[in-house]
């Protein structure tokens, strides 16, 4: 049909192009075609069988001459509902006359109603079209701006077919005469004599010659052999007319033969998007072999490798060509089915524009993006414009000649994305396209030099100044990238509207404060030289992220030196000038806080930098405090920054760079931790060979394979080897450079040059294995022509494909070959060992797939959550432990709607993982069968332990309740969990309460655990409920005294009114305010019989209080330690005895008030208190005697003697207040041997029971004069004990002032616990029996000596008999 185009949906009206005597010829059809007939009337008692006519079609007219069908009486429409067959009354566009053949009738075609069934036809283009993947042949293109033809099935779904010459229709008399404009009276069709026809052009039937036997034959063959009778008829134009009468069935498929004995082969290519290409195909093929069984007509859709891969999976502007051949009606039937497939999976669609230039990008969006929610206001759409304000890679176009319009050109890495409802995802771009070729003719450009550092302010704070002035003016700007040194800006808009743009863009520069700064002045004498050192330092400060930090901090802009060979000045611009003095004033601190001293340039060559980074970057910083900066990677340049920072910056702490000039000293360590850290750096490299470098000239189709080759060569090499680098480049883009010194021809033409630097051996090393290698390569290139094939089992094909290809292509990788499937057969292409090796893995998948076993659990999807874990971690355990794979169902949230049976097709792979068919109470173990057979056993065993762990429970509690049952960091929640076993999941404080302010708290576990822990949180819950809070005021000076020590008062106050002695439940019941505030409420909360009886214990506490009377004791600071005792253990037992509180002075104070002891309590317990305490001290009156302060410590004994006074007698022991003697400072203790090397426990027999002993003669060492008091406290009887035992120690200190000292040293150190003995026992003896001070080193293991101090005599008596014991084992 010639005229299919005129109504493709794109709003054209048709009527509107008929002349007056067309229209009425249109009136007349209508007229005719509402002539109501007797069989017309419906029989409202036979809803089931309407008269035939009811189906009955007229020619199609226009939407303002169609009438809405008459409605059903409600009789008829309660019947129609009884019956549940709902009589849909058809629309005029949708039905033909009954005698003509359609092709879109599903009783005509019944087979097309096992395909998808199509939507209804889009009033608007195809959704794609835009674009084909390069390569697909033929491909027609649907440009931007109109540069292509459109295809007829991107118009419409309901049009001609795509070649527009094959039309099927009717020729009925009746209908032909409607259209001349002559009413002729309906046929009513009788029974069994149905009639259709169908109407060929002579060109598309075949040719006389090309007929298997002439026409007439043809027409008696299918006349002979079917119920029904075909006749032959000329039609108007020439045309020919076939018309089959007899049994509906009969007649359709007698046409159809015709049809496919004398219609000429038709080829239709329908484009399709690249993302329903699986679909088509369907699961090893099984979609379009079943489309050419039903339709006859043969189906091409291009292979997987003639296709281009999208740049974007969900891209579905990217189309192909299916190519259909077959006569009219097969080709017809085939095409509608395919777009009935492609409608069913591309409901929404995802559209890139590529075409549309950038600069157009703000006049699309609009300003703010007005235009864009304009689109997408009311329409199921999105549309997606990339903003731009800076160009990047593609610089506009130069400002054109006046009168003229500047060439836009369209960046390819940038689109437009529009997604969303097909159809409005279309008219989304057509107004797109249709503002496109708007701007075209409107957009010119002017460009404008301002200083780069004024940019960030014409750009304003997320593009809001651009948006502004985009809506003031009309107008964009576009600004250079950082890395160009260009300060040029270009304006875009409208001619008229460029001044006014241009005025406020420079209004807006110039209202910027600027501040240069010399970075280099600060240290002109640098030993580098001072734009070395500044430009090191500028670099350092941007890894450190300081600019950006100084940028927000002053809200201003830095503008740093585009280019390495420029001075280093740095430009500060902000809108307020006083941010500029301070951002300048703080950069000054930053660069004379890092003077050259701090900053070290070493030169390593740029072959070693990433092996420096990773074995010196973290071991310089940690050791010493120096931090590596290296250039960017594939950068020629030698330096290496090092900075010293300090040993306390670690490279995860926020490092906060000095703002204060150093000091001589400091630099002076700035220098030695460089030096040391530039020591280690040159460490790794010195000592290593010579660097060199070779080429190879490689033909380019093995480029790849030589440099994936290299990689496979070093891939295991130990991390302090630095691997050969290799770099690959077309020979054609060297442009003439001098050679390299050394280059090697590779065997073919030399098309690439690969070069190869590193070690001098690695590099030829790797040079001898390459040229090795490319010499197979060239000896397989005799062999490519190879092939080998063999049986693999169709229904494993898309396992040996893999998802879009990736198994197949990794084999081909691997063995290099070639590999093709088709129907059960793997054919494999290339050299013959390879090939074999390709082959034997290939098969060994197959018998790995062929020992795979599914099983299909049915388990409830409440259960999923729990028995995949965390992060899937129950179900990645059985999957790595028995090497299966585990499929669970998608969720509803998570399911991918538009997955079908033809995800499975074999270009996809998504067979293994797939969900097409997996129903949600279903779980799919699949893999070797016995790891299978474990995985299920132990998923059903999980299964059960959920079963039995899924008990449920829900209590409710108060809102305002969950912070105490949380409790502090989660600790009360946490020890319920603990103490039932029950999971239980507490709603967030902000979560919505019900009415009644109470929310629901869920428990999970055990039908145990939930019973335990609903019962505590209900009684938790039911406790709070009762409670009740009261206020208090009690002054602030009898907080701590009603608290008591530790608490114990208050303590005992609750549990003696029945509350809970648990001290997290006790904190909560009564509440002091804190010490520094000054609030004197305290607040008791709880069971209201309990807060009642609290309230009133602390009013009788505060009325004993206000009757309170005071008296201090004078007692000597050196009987404080009496009232006090070990850790006041004997001050709270007075307090809490004689109800009282004891105020003893703190060792600090000084003066009178040292020995003053207030005692406050009522007056008849404080005077009971006052008489058992001064009694205290009276008993514990002390002995003085005075003990030599040389002596003091050889007789205290490090405390020992002390101890034993208080252990054997009772007696303490203080020097009323003064301080002992400073300990002698002695040498360290002697060692044997003056040095010698011990002997070892590995010694020769003869040597094992070697000793070293040496003795010296005790000289008296310098010590203080004057005497110590040591005053003896204790029962009297006791103290007199005590005191011989003093004078005797007395004696003997004085006796071994002129006593000997000997040092004993025995061969092994693990003997000295037998002269220790259990609990000192043995040691003790030795003392007794020698009267010698013995003492045993602690670290035995450094070869220190045992002191034993005494007379002569006594000295060589305590060694033997430590011999004896050692050689006795300690017995």
């Amino acid at each position: 049909m010639e005229g299919g185009a005129s109504s493709n949906g794109l709003g054209q009206d048709p009527i509107a192009d008929l002349s007056p005597a067309q229209r009425l010829q249109e009136k007349h059809v209508a007229d005719a075609a509402h002539r109501p007939m007797v069989e017309d009337a419906v029989d409202e008692e036979d809803i089931a069988h309407p008269p035939p006519s009811m189906n009955a079609a007229v020619p199609k007219i226009s939407a303002a001459n169609e009438e809405p069908p008459q409605p059903l009486s409600e009789k008829a429409a309660g019947k129609q509902k009884a019956n549940e067959e709902p009589i849909k009354p058809s629309s005029n566009a949708d039905v033909l006359p009954p005698n003509i053949l359609d092709t879109k009738s599903e009783d005509a075609f019944p087979a097309l109603g096992r395909g998808p069934k199509p939507p209804a036809a889009a009033s608007v283009p195809m959704a794609w079209g835009a674009r084909k993947p390069l390569g697909v042949a033929n491909a027609v293109p649907n440009g931007i701006n109109g540069q292509g033809p459109v295809s007829s099935t991107s118009s419409s779904r309901a049009s001609t077919p795509v070649s527009g010459k094959i039309t099927p229709a009717s020729t009925n008399p009746s209908i032909a005469s409607h259209h001349r404009g002559l009413p002729n009276p309906q046929y009513i069709p009788i029974p069994g004599r149905h009639s259709e026809r169908i109407q060929f052009a002579p060109s598309q039937l075949l040719p006389r010659e090309q007929l298997k036997k002439p026409l007439h034959d043809v027409l008696r063959s299918i006349n002979k052999k079917s119920k029904a009778k075909v006749e032959m008829k000329s039609g108007p134009r020439g045309t020919i007319i076939f018309e089959g009468t007899g049994p509906v069935d009969a007649a359709r498929q007698a046409l159809r033969d015709v049809a496919k004995e004398v219609g000429s082969k038709q080829s239709v290519k329908i484009p399709i998007p690249l993302s329903v290409r699986p679909h088509i195909i369907g699961k090893q093929g099984t979609v379009v072999q079943g489309i050419t069984k039903r339709t006859g007509a043969r189906v091409q859709v291009p292979k997987a490798e003639e296709v281009a891969t999208p740049a974007f999976d969900d891209d579905d502007s990217m189309t192909i060509d299916v190519t259909i051949e077959g006569d009219a009606v097969a080709a017809e039937m085939a095409r509608r089915e395919i777009e009935a497939i492609v409608n069913e999976r591309t409901s929404t669609v995802n559209l890139r524009l590529r075409d549309v230039p950038e600069e157009y990008y703000p006049f699309i969006a609009g300003p703010h993006d007005a235009r864009i929610r304009a689109m997408e206001d009311g329409r199921q759409v999105k549309v997606q414009v990339p903003q731009y304000h800076t160009w990047s890679g593609q610089p506009p176009p130069q400002a054109p000649a006046p009168g003229m319009l500047p060439q836009f050109e369209p960046n390819r890495g940038s689109h437009i994305r529009i997604s969303g409802d097909r159809a409005a995802a279309q008219e989304a771009r057509l107004e797109i396209e249709r503002r496109v070729e708007e701007l075209r003719r409107e957009i010119t450009l002017s460009q404008l030099a301002i200083n780069r550092g004024q940019h960030q302010f014409i750009i304003g704070d997320q593009g809001t100044s651009i948006h502004d002035l985009l809506e003031e003016t009309g107008c964009a700007v576009i600004l250079p990238p950082t890395t160009d040194d260009t300060e040029m800006l270009t304006i875009t808009g409208p001619q008229d509207n460029l001044d006014s743009a241009i005025e406020k863009i420079m209004n807006l520069a110039t209202s910027m404060h600027m501040a240069s700064i010399d970075i280099a002045k600060q240290h002109a004498s640098a030993p580098a030289g001072a734009q070395a050192h500044a430009r090191a330092l500028t670099q350092y400060l941007q890894q450190r992220q300081a600019i950006e930090q100084l940028e927000r901090q002053y809200d201003a802009r830095i503008v740093l030196p585009a280019s390495e060979d420029s001075p280093m000045n740095w430009e500060v611009y902000s809108r307020d000038g006083k941010n500029t003095i301070r951002a300048r004033s703080d950069i000054m601190n930053l660069i004379n806080a890092h003077p050259p001293k701090r900053l070290r340039q070493v030169r390593v060559d740029p072959f070693y930098h990433q092996h420096i980074r990773r074995q010196a970057a973290q071991r310089i910083r940690d050791e010493f405090g120096v931090h590596l900066l290296l250039p960017e990677e594939n950068t020629p340049n030698p330096q290496v920054i090092l900075v010293y920072e300090g040993p306390d910056v670690s490279s995860t702490s926020e490092y906060t760079l000095p703002r204060q000039r150093p000091s001589k000293e400091e630099m002076a360590q700035f220098e030695q931790a460089l030096q040391q850290a530039e020591s280690h750096v040159q460490s790794l490299i010195q000592g290593r060979q010579q660097l060199a470098s070779r080429t190879l000239n490689i033909p380019s189709k093995l480029n790849d394979k030589v440099i994936r080759q290299v990689d496979r060569e070093q891939q295991n090499l130990p991390p302090t080897e630095i691997p050969v680098q290799v770099t690959s480049v077309p020979a054609d883009n060297i442009n003439g450079t001098s050679a390299p010194r050394e280059t090697v021809q590779a065997p073919g033409p030399a098309e690439h040059i690969v070069t190869l630097r590193g070690q001098g051996d690695k590099v030829n090393d790797i040079v001898q294995k390459l040229m090795l290698f490319l010499e197979r390569e060239k000896a397989d290139d005799l062999e490519r022509g190879h092939v080998t094939s063999f049986d693999f089992p169709q229904k494993f094909a898309n396992y040996l494909i893999g998802r879009k290809g990736e198994n197949i292509n990794k084999y081909r990788d691997e063995f290099d070959v070639e590999i093709h499937i088709n129907d059960g057969k793997v054919e494999i292409k290339g050299p013959a060992a390879k090939a074999d090796l390709a082959k034997a893995k290939i098969l060994a998948l197959g018998k790995k797939i062929e020992d795979e076993a599914t099983h299909v659990l049915k388990i409830k999807p409440q259960y999923h959550k729990d028995m995949i874990g965390a992060k899937g971690a129950q179900v990645n355990r059985l999957q790595e432990r028995y090497n299966v794979r585990v499929q669970f169902p998608r969720t509803a949230a998570n399911n991918n709607d538009d997955r079908s049976i033809a995800d499975g097709a074999s270009e996809v792979g998504g067979s293994r993982n797939g969900r097409p068919n997996q129903a949600p109470d279903e779980v799919i173990i699949r893999g070797p069968r016995r790891g299978a057979d474990e995985a299920r056993d132990e998923l059903l065993n999980l299964l059960q332990w959920t079963i039995d762990n899924s008990h449920m429970s829900m209590v409710s509690v108060a809102q305002s309740q969950l912070p105490s049952l949380i409790g502090q960091g989660g600790r009360e929640m946490e020890s319920a969990r603990l103490e039932t076993g029950a999971q239980i999941d507490v709603p967030g404080i902000r979560d919505t309460s019900d009415s009644t302010g109470r929310v629901s708290i869920q428990i999970k576990g055990t039908k145990k655990q939930v019973e335990e822990a609903q019962r505590l949180l209900e009684q938790k819950s039911k406790t709070f409920d009762d409670s009740i809070s009261r206020a208090i005021d009690v002054d602030k000076k009898y907080h701590k005294e009603l608290i008591g020590s530790g608490g114990s008062h208050i303590r005992n106050v609750v549990l003696a009114a029945g509350g809970s002695d648990d001290r997290r439940e006790l904190a909560r019941t009564v509440r002091f305010p804190r010490p520094e505030s000054a609030e004197n409420t305290i607040r008791i909360e709880g069971n209201k019989a309990v807060v009642d009886k609290i309230v009133a214990s602390i009013e009788t506490f505060l009325k004993e209080r206000e009757n309170q009377a005071s008296e201090v004791l004078d007692i000597a600071p050196e009987k404080h330690r009496l009232l006090i005792g070990r850790g006041g253990e004997t001050r709270r037992a007075l307090e809490s005895q004689f109800h009282v509180s004891i105020d003893v002075p703190k060792m600090s104070q000084e003066g009178a008030a040292r020995s003053k002891v207030k005692l406050v309590g009522q007056p008849r317990e404080l005077a009971s208190a006052k008489a058992h305490i001064l009694e205290l001290v009276k008993e514990h009156e002390g002995t003085t005697i005075q003990v030599p302060r040389r002596l003091h410590h050889a007789i205290s004994d490090n405390g020992q003697f002390f101890r034993r006074l208080r252990t054997d007698h009772k007696v303490t022991v203080d020097h009323a207040g003064q301080q002992p003697p400073a300990r002698p400072s002695g040498g360290s203790r002697a060692h044997a041997n003056n040095g010698r090397a011990l002997p070892l426990i590995t010694d020769q027999p003869e040597n094992s029971n070697g000793h070293s002993w040496e003795t010296v003669d005790n000289e008296e060492p310098e010590a203080e004069s004057g005497d110590i008091p040591w005053v003896l406290r204790g029962p009297r009887d006791n103290i007199s004990r005590a005191q011989d035992v003093l004078q005797k120690a007395l004696e003997q200190a004085q006796s071994q002032q002129q006593s000997s000292v000997g040092y004993l040293v025995l061969p092994d150190p693990r003997t000295y616990r037998f002269i220790i003995g259990a609990g000192g026992s043995q040691i003790n003896t030795i003392r007794r029996q020698t009267g010698c001070k013995i003492t045993v080193p602690r670290d035995q293991a450094k070869g220190e000596a045992i002191e034993i101090v005494g007379s002569r005599d006594g000295i060589e008596q305590a060694k033997d008999i430590i011999l004896e014991t050692v050689q006795n084992g300690g017995s």
